[in-house]
């Protein structure tokens, strides 16, 4: 039985927000990244407030995703996301599967730079502190990479490593 007319119309623009909102993830990623790298904390707070505020908008459009899905009789997974898209109109299917497989890469593609951007700032506070405990003369362990690509403790027990 194919799918109301309703369900396919409000379907189709949740598919096309979550287009909109993933893309200015991906644009907020990438200024958080920017803004990382050049240890502007000003834009920092900035770009993470909008982010946060990104979040928050697909959160929404996720759950009222599911609600679509639910009360149009599927699961809220990626199998009964196919099969609602498979009862649209023809017309519409074929316009909403590559959109899906765009949004899932984007979905990816947010995912990493967000893992990404957590270790820049992972790596910025160990540097920080490390640099506070040269500061403050306090021989606490430095980590360093070792020959796997690991960390490694070393003490700050050298001069130059005081300086």
């Amino acid at each position: 039985m194919p799918l109301s007319a309703d369900c396919q119309r409000e379907l189709a623009e949740l598919l096309s927000e979550e287009k909109i909102c993933l893309q200015r993830l991906a644009d907020s990623l990438e200024r958080e990244r920017a803004a990382l790298e050049a240890r502007d904390g000003e834009a920092l707070e900035r770009v993470v407030a909008e982010k946060d505020r990104i979040l928050d908008q697909t959160s929404r459009l996720h759950q009222r995703r599911a609600a679509l899905l639910q009360r149009c009789g599927f699961s809220n997974d990626e199998e009964g996301l196919q099969d609602c898209m498979a009862q649209c109109s023809p017309n519409l299917s074929r316009e909403l599967a590559p959109l899906w497989r765009k949004l899932r890469a984007r979905m990816e593609w947010c995912r990493d730079q967000n893992l990404v951007n957590g270790r820049i700032l992972e790596q910025n506070m160990r540097c920080i502190r490390q640099t506070l405990s040269i500061l403050r003369d306090c021989p606490q362990p430095l980590e360093l990479y070792g020959p796997e690509g690991t960390t490694s403790e070393q003490s700050l027990s050298s001069p130059l490593a005081r300086v």
